[in-house]
């Protein structure tokens, strides 16, 4: 590895994030057909409104399943470390939160020090498993809406349609961080190639640098 990056995402991890978000996108373009004719201009890509359907379910499964597939065969050990990073919040989270929106503006708040995921990516993260697990419950109900009760299958409609809504605003969000915000383009770099800068990891995951590094110091018995 380069002496002047650092490893944070693993390979499941990498691999995770792009099947996940990929098929998102397939997901948002044929329910954009699926769910009114002002969107059927899609269709030239889909081979018609049936075939956005079939496109539809089987991203659905990949969105679904896959991912976890993924973490769970592949890589479960960094599933499980995610998940205990997202699900911890500490004081210095709520601080971060608080400048977090002049931070998100381009701004440049004093913010306390963060682990490897700061506390606006831990709620993203959150966001992301949760409005995903709905996507996914609802979308395999309105699948097999005939063996489902009437007054259950009414709710998932709706339901379906703001989870969407919910995850195609989260992902453009987290877009725009990765892809345009000034201060976070070397997190493209991490989900790409899985490593950063160490100047990146000091400022912006002061916590988690200090962690690895002297993790490294006594691997080699320093």
């Amino acid at each position: 590895m380069d002496n002047d990056r650092i490893q944070r995402f693993s390979i499941g991890e990498r691999v995770t994030h792009w099947v996940h978000t990929l098929s998102f996108f397939v997901l948002l373009l044929t329910g954009l057909v699926v769910f009114s004719p002002k969107f059927h201009f899609i269709t030239a890509l889909t081979g018609g409104v049936e075939g956005a359907q079939i496109i539809h379910r089987g991203a659905g499964i990949v969105f679904g399943f896959v991912s976890l597939l993924i973490f769970f065969i592949g890589d479960r050990t960094s599933f499980i470390r995610w998940l205990k990073e997202i699900t911890f919040f500490q004081k210095s989270d709520i601080k971060f939160l608080q400048g977090f929106a002049q931070e998100f503006m381009g701004g440049h708040p004093e913010l306390p020090e963060q682990g490897r995921f700061n506390a606006g990516q831990k709620i993203n993260s959150l966001m992301v498993l949760v409005v995903g697990t709905i996507l996914t419950i609802t979308g395999f109900m309105m699948w097999f809406a005939e063996a489902i009760p009437l007054e259950v299958i009414r709710w998932a409609y709706p339901l379906h349609d703001l989870a969407a809504l919910g995850m195609t605003a989260v992902i453009i969000a987290h877009m725009y961080l990765g892809l345009l915000h000034p201060g976070s383009k070397e997190s493209i770099h991490g989900m790409i190639y899985g490593t950063i800068t160490r100047t990146f990891a000091k400022t912006h995951h002061a916590l988690w640098y200090r962690e690895v590094t002297q993790e490294t110091t006594k691997e080699n018995g320093q």
